[in-house]
This record gives structure tokens, sequence and C-alpha cells, in this order.
């Protein structure tokens, strides 16, 4: 699971507002708007699945989602710290996987966090940085989420064909 962040470049004022309605993913996070795209990929760093969520929103609830459309428990679920929560970690052992997330600094109860597990996370790293290479996905120039996401897909449909061919 992680996450990225994309601005907007819808600029106009009248723009704003009729984008920035419910449903568009469109919110403020650093002063203008953006989107942020939360992932899950598999083992060789491909995007599977993807929500997208107003730029201010918080990873937990669309991680966990993403988590329960998995077609199958992966048996082992890396995150980031953001998703350090007795929720998700709950979440990922009743799946029969095991979560491995760093605590966070001032945590009363830090959980063990596998270094030699989390060192592969930065697979999904590496996806976000191929996805963003188009255009069209670095910088959100889609009005609507629809279009916008399908252009992630698109995406990550040649990323997944660019592994295929090798």
């Amino acid at each position: 699971m992680a996450k990225t962040r994309v601005e907007s470049a819808i600029h106009s004022q009248c723009c704003r507002r009729s984008v920035a309605g419910k449903g568009e993913a469109l919110g403020r996070s650093r002063g203008s708007l953006g989107t942020k795209i939360i992932g899950v990929c598999d083992a060789a760093g491909r995007l599977v699945d993807f929500l997208l969520v107003p730029g201010q929103a918080h990873e937990l609830a669309p991680s966990l989602t993403l988590l329960r459309r998995l077609p199958q428990a992966p048996s082992w679920a890396l995150a980031d710290m953001a998703c350090d929560a007795a929720e998700f970690r709950s979440e990922v052992r009743a799946m029969g996987g095991i979560p491995v997330v760093p605590s966070r600094k001032g945590a009363k109860d830090p959980q063990p966090c596998p270094a030699y597990i989390y060192r592969h996370r930065n697979l999904i790293e590496r996806c976000w940085s191929r996805l963003k290479e188009r255009r069209a996905v670095a910088t959100r120039y889609d009005k609507t989420t629809t279009c916008y996401a399908a252009g992630i897909a698109i995406a990550a449909s040649l990323d997944w064909i660019k592994a295929l061919i090798k």
C-alpha cells in the first residue's frame, strides 16, 4: 500500500468551483487543489488496484478498502507509517497476512517491522515513478475523476504490457 500526491492543473476560478465538488477527488493540500492516488502493487511492483481521494484525506480508510478488494490474501502487507493503526494490522491478520508497517516514533505500543521485508517497499515507489513518467498521470489535467482514473489505468496497463514483453 502506498500513496502518491498529484496537483491539479486546473487554474481558472470557475473551473475550481465546478470541479472541486463532491466525488471529483480534489481537495486542498499544501495550498492548491490536489489528488492522492492510493494503490496496491504485486510482488513485481506493478499496480494492481488503486483509489483516488482528495488531497487532504487520510490514507487509512482507502487502504482498508483496497485490502478488502484483493482477490486473495497477501502473505505480507507492506505499508508506510500512515497505515500504522490497529485497525489496519488487525484487518491484515484477519486475512491471514503479516502486516509490515513501521510504528511512529512516539507510539505507546510499537509493533515489530521486519527490515528484510520492509526494504522491498521501494517496488511501489518505483511503480509510482514509472506511472508518473506519463504527463497525464503526473499532473492532473482531467476535470473528472473518471477520466483521470482511466488515464492511470491505461498507464498501469502499459506498465504491465511492458513487463510481459521483457
